[in-house]
């Protein structure tokens, strides 16, 4: 009988630990979606990695709307239409992407989806030599596009500083962000496609 107590009992003290782990690890992505949300318009420098190659440049982000641009690839989404210019075929795509593939393009966009059919862990760890959170959030079902997502945050800034996402279809996407600069003021046209500086693109429109 104790020795059924006291396994009962390691069970209980289990079970509450990893509830109060994550209420820590929500917490913890609270804060950094409140800082990110009071943080404007955001200018960052990143790196990516993905199964169809890696890709470095820079990221204009208002919001859900985003501009990407890099040596051989730019993107414009305008809060609905994605546009992705890539240099070595000179072409144009028009798509409506979906909320997995528009994560995949914004390392920001994890703040309005992960407090719905995620669980939580965390730990910490150190990242370029700065210590942080590590947040790992697993889908509760398994039909969600975005199964999981691995976002490692600052402890002294509450930013992300990587955010890694493997979605249902296989292949992991990392995005790695290297310097950020918040507070930045974007116009509008920022975010829309400038069909005039691309008269000779192939458009080829995938909606």
């Amino acid at each position: 009988m104790k020795k059924i107590l006291f396994i009962l009992l390691i069970l209980m003290v289990n079970g509450q630990w990893s509830m109060v782990n994550g209420q820590t690890a929500k917490a913890v992505l609270d804060k950094t979606a409140a800082t990110i949300r009071n943080a404007g318009d955001i200018k960052a420098e990143f790196s990516a990695s993905a199964p169809s190659g890696s890709l470095s440049g820079t990221v204009f982000i208002h919001k859900n709307m985003l501009h990407l641009t890099s040596p051989n690839v730019k993107c414009w989404f305008d809060g609905k239409t994605l546009w992705t210019y890539r240099k070595q075929t000179n072409e144009v795509n028009v798509t409506t992407p979906t909320a997995a593939e528009q994560q995949s393009i914004n390392p920001y966009l994890f703040i309005n989806i992960y407090k719905k059919g995620y669980n939580y862990a965390m730990r910490s760890i150190n990242l370029r030599g700065k210590a942080c959170h590590e947040v790992t959030l697993n889908a509760t079902s398994s039909s969600a596009r975005l199964r999981k997502m691995v976002i490692t945050i600052d402890k002294s800034t509450s930013y992300p500083l990587s955010v890694e996402m493997h979605n249902a279809k296989g292949g992991n996407t990392v995005i790695y962000i290297t310097s950020c600069k918040t507070r930045q003021k974007f116009k509008p046209s920022t975010f829309s496609f400038p069909a005039a500086e691309y008269k000779n693109a192939e458009i080829i429109d995938l909606r």
